[in-house]
C-alpha cells in the first residue's frame, strides 16, 4: 500500500470498522497523508540535493521560505542555498549568514566589520575575489544582501582582490677577457745597426699578440674564443 492511495479504514480492527467516529477519523488521516505524501518523498533525497532537478529545488526553496533564493541561479547554486538554508535562518542578520550566502552565489567572500578598517559603527565592507560581484551580478548581490544582513547595518564598499601566479627566470653571465703579448727574437729597437765593416746589419724581430676571451655562463659550459 502506497501513501498516495492509503486507506486507513482497511487497517482498523473489525470491531472499529462499524464505528462512525473511527471511520471519519480514518478518512481524515487518508486526506492528510495523501496531501503530504509528495513532500515526504523529498526527505529521502535531502542528501542528494546536487542531483535534484531545478524544479524540485525551487519547490524546496519555497517550502523552506528561503527569501534570498534566486530561481534564475544555476543548479549548483540552488542546491547549496537549500543546503545552507537552516544555518542562514538560524543566524539571519549576522556576519555568518551574509558570508554563507555570498559564498553560495559568488564562490568566495567575507565581511569586514567596521573595527577592522576604522569605520563608523554598524558599517561594514564585503571582500571577494569574484569581480562579477561588482559588474554583471551587482544588482543580484545587493538584493541578496538586503535579505540577509541586519537592517541597521550599512554597506560602505565592495572590495575585489585578484591574485595570480607567474614564473620569473633569472640568469647571470660572467665575461672575462685576457690579453697576452709574446715577443719572439731580439728586441725590435733599434731595427738597423752599422757594423765595423761598414755593412748594415738588420735585426729582425717578430711580435705576436694574442687575445683570449673566456665567457662563463651559470649552468653552461665554458666557451673560449681566440682573437
Amino acid at each position: 500500500m502506497r501513501l498516495t492511495d492509503l486507506e486507513m479504514r482497511r487497517l482498523l480492527p473489525s470491531w472499529m470498522q462499524g464505528d462512525l467516529p473511527d471511520l471519519l477519523l480514518a478518512r481524515g488521516v487518508d486526506s492528510a497523508v495523501s496531501r503530504t505524501a509528495p513532500d515526504l518523498d523529498l526527505l529521502s533525497v535531502w542528501q542528494a540535493l546536487d542531483a535534484l532537478p531545478e524544479a524540485v529545488l525551487d519547490e524546496l526553496a519555497w517550502s523552506l521560505d528561503i527569501g534570498w533564493y534566486d530561481s534564475g541561479a544555476p543548479q549548483p547554486v540552488k542546491a547549496d542555498l537549500v543546503r545552507q538554508s537552516d544555518l542562514v535562518h538560524a543566524k539571519l542578520g549576522t556576519v555568518a549568514a551574509v558570508e554563507s550566502v555570498i559564498r553560495s552565489y559568488f564562490g568566495s567572500g567575507r565581511v569586514k566589520e567596521w573595527p577592522e578598517y576604522a569605520g563608523e559603527p554598524h558599517h561594514f565592507k564585503v571582500y571577494s575575489t569574484n569581480p562579477t560581484l561588482v559588474y554583471e551580478r551587482y544588482t543580484q548581490f545587493l538584493s541578496m544582501l538586503a535579505k540577509t544582513k541586519r537592517l541597521s547595518s550599512k554597506l560602505d564598499a565592495i572590495e575585489i582582490g585578484i591574485t595570480g601566479e607567474s614564473e620569473v627566470h633569472a640568469g647571470v653571465g660572467v665575461v672575462m677577457s685576457d690579453r697576452v703579448t709574446y715577443r719572439i727574437g731580439y728586441p725590435p729597437d733599434p731595427p738597423v745597426s752599422i757594423g765595423p765593416s761598414g755593412r748594415s746589419r738588420a735585426r729582425s724581430a717578430v711580435a705576436v699578440m694574442t687575445s683570449t676571451r673566456a665567457t662563463y655562463g651559470i649552468g653552461t659550459e665554458r666557451k673560449e674564443e681566440a682573437a
